[in-house]
């Protein structure tokens, strides 16, 4: 019965899922080009491309086209040959066709149970990746919130006299707390709504006053940035997508454009101009 269910489902939902798929397999590879066409460009442009193409995973073709139905601009347009429409429709939509079901009567008993397992064996497939990558996420998240909760707040000190020179720089609404911990390997800001940099133990020690506030600096960056936020939605993106290899490729890539990469550059040459400039 259950098997029968999902399979109906199946006929009704693969054909927009690989629609969507399609469209933002496209898009993800059309901003690598374009990501890599901006490598000698600052970062911020091959960033917000990567940004998008992640975003990208999230909202179906058919809402964009619906948001842009709404728009008074669309009313006003030039008219478009319905030949027009009507390639764009196969490129954009290849999977038009609802998945075929074999009848009973006219398949092997075999062939016809496999054909009616493939549905349940594919959502449980995504439901144990989805699982998988969630919980990795959940693991990291709890180590780091469980040194948060150890770390002490920094009241005084060069790191606190730099933080609070940068803080009246950066135009944050609400200062950014320092704390300090003993199992932090390297600074990072943790949290969304109340971001905390969690500074380690003994660093400051190896650190001229220029190199100090060129770290500090670049932690604040990142919060003026909303980066924590942007990692958590491409986090969602890796969970319900993990199957597909541009998602991760997004992130991580092999080469020098990567959203990650690109995110840090970023703030390296906020600092480098050594101001606090809007952070868009």
């Amino acid at each position: 019965m259950i098997a029968a269910n999902l399979s109906a489902l199946w006929s009704a939902v693969a054909p927009g899922l690989g629609n969507h798929l399609w469209q933002s397999t496209v898009f993800a590879a059309v901003a690598g080009f374009l990501a890599l066409m901006l490598r000698k460009n600052q970062a911020r442009f091959r960033y917000w491309v990567w940004l998008a193409a992640s975003v990208k995973f999230l909202i179906p073709f058919w809402l964009l086209v619906e948001v842009g139905n709404r728009l008074a601009w669309t009313r006003a347009s030039v008219g478009t040959s319905p030949e027009v429409f009507l390639v764009m429709g196969q490129v954009t939509q290849p999977f038009t066709q609802a998945a075929t079901v074999v009848p009973a009567a006219a398949a092997p008993t075999l062939l016809h149970s496999l054909w009616h397992s493939l549905p349940l064996a594919l959502t449980a497939m995504w439901a144990a990746g989805f699982i998988a990558v969630l919980a990795m996420w959940c693991v990291r998240w709890r180590r780091v919130a469980a040194t948060r909760r150890e770390a002490l707040p920094l009241r005084e000190g060069r790191e606190i006299e730099a933080l609070r020179r940068l803080n009246c720089t950066a135009g944050l609404r609400v200062p950014l707390e320092m704390v300090l911990s003993q199992d932090a390997l390297e600074p990072g800001i943790f949290g969304i709504a109340r971001p905390v940099l969690i500074w380690p133990e003994g660093i400051s020690q190896h650190l001229d006053d220029h190199h100090l506030e060129a770290v500090i600096a670049h932690e604040l960056w990142h919060v003026r940035r909303r980066d924590n936020l942007a990692a958590a939605i491409h986090m969602m993106v890796e969970a319900l997508f993990w199957f597909h290899p541009l998602v991760w490729w997004v992130d991580r890539g092999w080469w020098k454009s990567a959203s990650r990469l690109a995110m840090k550059r970023c703030c390296n040459w906020a600092v480098s101009r050594k101001s606090m400039p809007r952070a868009f």
